[in-house]
């Protein structure tokens, strides 16, 4: 047995056997043709690339219509690199140089990704994957080679790689494949985005996974905690088996199938359950969880499918589709926040997490920020949407975000465009200063989103992608908790509600101390909410506020989930299981 380490991106434990996955591109020799052919040569490859670029297209149609415009929206890079007419002029120069057509165009993409080769770059080597993706189907209808396709996969599989390729990962089928691993990628990258939508297991840029593994062999991909466990033991396999069991069983027995309903404790006391979603093909799972709507909607990995910054009309019907799905239910749209584990190409720094991130990116891009602004208040005339601005810190952030907003709504009535007036407008309280200073901020805003990732990380100072400190990284630290109950009783005092969006709102211990200092509302990974509103149902508002009370007495967040498991496991016998779990059922 081997075990290896990788980036979980998508929760789950996934078991089967290896489908080694390999888009190895033909092998090519420097091949001199008769000057007679040069223009036979020139013209094959012109009708070969025209070919690709219509199975391309009605590849991404397809892909479209079945799973929805974002995941065609992969392919757009494919689709442009090869409409680009100084591609051609560059073939059609090495044939005139009397080279093959197949050596040609294969000089031709490697001049062309030559600064992406060279580049450190997240994004940059992610359109390298796509330029290296066109570039093997051009070559193999070049050649009249058959394709090599992931959607061949057989049943019960487990899908290794050293990358998989845009125009491959979109077939993925989730019936068919119980995890996946690659050795490249990472938690923004097409297969991270993909495998989340699906909900398949994925573990990302596992190094030297490829080495000496073989088709049909026992693999365990483990989401939960980031590793590939190759050749399992019969002890480890069997250990793993019941874990995915009882994980089914319990998944099955907490989801509902029915229409968004109102979660009431013991006392009666509402909290909205909400869902957290990267891509408009998540909304269906709404209905399968239960969900009240979308408490946040991730824009950025809009603009990370594209790989460019999508225009107006791109985002308006992107957005206006969703609200149009979850009508009458709401739908909270964060702007872009470009930075931290999402850099873009061009805006990449030393410490992007404390860098040019979020607002104070689209303060200095106030074109981009206008364009998003302008599609987000137009989708507001078909449900229920709210905006969020990500990343604030101080008064003047917001005044000047808003005065954004009034532009890009005036522009709208300029042009006689419909939208909601009273739509509301909050901000995510992730900063300490934001959090601190939440009394003299509600006043400008109609709700605060507490984001309880990225709140923690900036109050400990604690980087929790990095392993060797990620034991330091906790919700439940006294000073975090302080700031989280500051900002709930400021929002209330004001009259305004307050909701968390981090991953302490789908945790055990996490919503019942959410629900005791009095939140509103709690949003969350869809898979998540069943488990959530089996909480919320369970207890009453009266007792957890005792049980607040105390864990503020504490001084260590060891000693705060101690109480917590003793305290709630005694006082709700009958989810004493549950508060046991260190993790949402969602993401064993």
């Amino acid at each position: 047995m081997k075990i290896i380490r990788g980036i979980a991106v998508s929760g789950g434990i996934g078991m089967g056997t290896a489908f080694l996955f390999t888009s190895n591109p033909p092998e090519l020799k420097k091949v001199k043709i008769p000057e007679s052919n040069v223009e036979t040569e020139k013209e094959r490859l012109s009708k070969v690339i025209a070919s690709t670029r219509k199975e391309l297209t009605d590849l991404q149609v397809k892909i479209s219509k079945f799973l929805g415009n974002e995941f065609g929206d992969f392919l757009e890079v494919q689709i442009q690199t090869l409409s680009d007419p100084a591609l051609l002029s560059i073939c059609h120069r090495n044939i005139g140089d009397s080279y093959s057509a197949e050596y040609s165009f294969s000089k031709a993409i490697s001049e062309i990704a030559k600064p992406l080769l060279d580049s450190k770059v997240g994004l940059f080597k992610e359109r390298l994957a796509d330029i290296e993706d066109v570039t093997n189907r051009v070559l193999r209808n070049l050649l009249s080679l058959p394709s090599v396709s992931i959607i061949d996969v057989p049943k019960d599989s487990i899908v290794l790689a050293h990358t998989i390729p845009p125009s491959e990962i979109v077939l993925l089928d989730s019936r068919k494949v119980n995890g996946l691993a690659t050795e490249i990628g990472g938690r923004t990258s097409h297969i991270a985005i993909i495998a989340k939508a699906l909900e398949i297991p994925a573990v990302l840029g596992v190094e030297h996974l490829l080495d000496n593994m073989k088709n049909d062999e026992p693999v365990v991909v483990d989401a939960q905690r980031g590793q590939v466990i190759l050749a399992p033991t019969s002890r480890r396999i069997q250990m793993y088996s019941q874990e995915i069991k009882a994980y089914k069983e319990r998944r099955k027995s907490l989801i509902t199938k029915k229409p968004p309903q109102t979660v009431i404790t013991r006392d009666e006391h509402k909290i909205d359950v909400s869902a957290n979603i990267e891509l408009t093909s998540e909304i269906y799972a709404l209905e399968r969880y239960g969900a009240n709507g979308v408490g946040l909607f991730r824009t950025e990995y809009l603009f990370l499918t594209k790989r460019r910054f999508p225009t107006e009309e791109e985002q308006y019907r992107i957005y206006s589709e969703a609200a149009m799905q979850l009508k009458p239910h709401p739908l909270i749209i964060r702007t872009l926040d470009i930075g931290g584990d999402k850099v873009f190409p061009g805006y990449e720094e030393a410490n992007p997490f404390l860098g040019w991130r979020a607002v104070r990116f689209l303060f200095d891009n106030e074109e981009i920020f206008l364009d998003q602004l302008r599609a987000i208040v137009r989708a507001s005339a078909h449900g229920s949407v709210k905006i969020m601005f990500p990343m604030i810190s101080s008064l003047s952030e917001i005044r000047f975000a808003r005065r954004l907003l009034d532009s890009a709504k005036e522009q709208l009535r300029d042009r006689g465009q419909r939208f909601d007036p009273e739509m509301e407008v909050g901000i995510m309280v992730e900063i300490p200063s934001a959090a601190l200073l939440a009394d003299r901020l509600t006043e400008h805003v109609d709700f605060f989103s507490i984001g309880t990732n990225d709140l923690t990380q900036y109050t400990l100072a604690v980087d929790r992608g990095n392993e060797k400190i990620s034991a330091l990284f906790s919700h439940y630290h006294p000073a975090v908790l302080q700031l989280i109950r500051r900002v709930i009783g400021a929002g209330h005092k004001a009259h305004i509600w307050v909701g968390v969006c981090g991953e302490m709102a789908a945790e055990p211990l996490g919503i019942p101390l959410l629900v005791g200092m009095g939140v509103d509302e709690l949003s969350m990974t869809p898979c998540a909410v069943p488990f959530a509103c089996k909480i919320i149902r369970g207890v009453r508002v009266d007792e957890l506020r005792k049980i607040v009370s105390k864990v503020m007495e504490y001084s260590t967040a060891t000693d705060v989930v101690r109480y917590l498991r003793r305290k709630l496991s005694r006082t709700y016998p009958d989810l004493a299981k549950l508060f046991l779990e260190r993790k949402n059922v969602c993401y064993l």
